[in-house]
């Protein structure tokens, strides 16, 4: 559980904020979803995440609502609902010092060769943003996210991600079941 209180900075002297995001890809600075420029004297966030894991899989969660202090006081919300399965047997580990979820090390590496292949690891993620709300009309954005991961060794791996987003009601520029489909791959070393 997060909250958070944004003050406007009245030494900018701008008191206007945006509100965008990005179809769920960094691949795109593409913005399906934007509020525009909104008056905004200040925010209050709160946000509640959860995680649940026991063996190969894993679920996380997250609900956010922003309410906006401005002249209407508009209110915008988002989600996502994700979850694996680590198809090989695998299992994360959980770090308690970040909160976070640690990487997937194979228990048999891949070598060519040899009988490794790393582990197999199948997502899916389901998300959405409402950046609608009174005269802000922003748009709502779901996105469905099916990826495959592949664990060659504990410090590398190749992914792919398929995204399919619909937007609806978004006013400036015009959008109503707008549609987009992304297919991502991503080759990773961590040093």
């Amino acid at each position: 559980l997060s909250y958070l209180h944004r003050f406007q900075n009245d030494a900018v002297g701008d008191p206007t904020t945006e509100f965008r995001t990005r179809p769920e890809s960094r691949l795109t600075d593409d913005r399906l979803v934007d509020t525009g420029l909104v008056y905004d004297q200040g925010q209050n966030l709160i946000s509640l995440e959860a995680a649940w894991m026991k063996g190969s899989l894993s679920i996380q969660g997250e609900y956010f609502h922003d309410f906006v202090d401005s002249e209407s006081s508009p209110n915008l919300s988002g989600w996502y609902l994700q979850g694996s399965w680590i198809l090989t047997g695998e299992s994360r580990k959980y770090q308690t010092s970040g909160g976070v979820f640690a990487g997937i090390t194979p228990e048999r590496e891949f070598r060519i060769g040899e009988a490794g292949w790393g582990a197999l690891e199948l997502a899916l993620r389901l998300s959405r943003v409402d950046l609608n709300d009174k005269y802000i009309k922003g748009g709502e954005e779901r996105n469905i996210t099916v990826g495959l991961n592949w664990y060659l060794r504990r410090k590398i791996r190749f992914m792919v991600n398929y995204i399919n987003t619909k937007v609806e009601d978004r006013a400036e520029p015009y959008i109503d079941n707008g549609r987009a489909d992304i297919i991502m791959s991503r080759f990773q070393v961590n040093f």
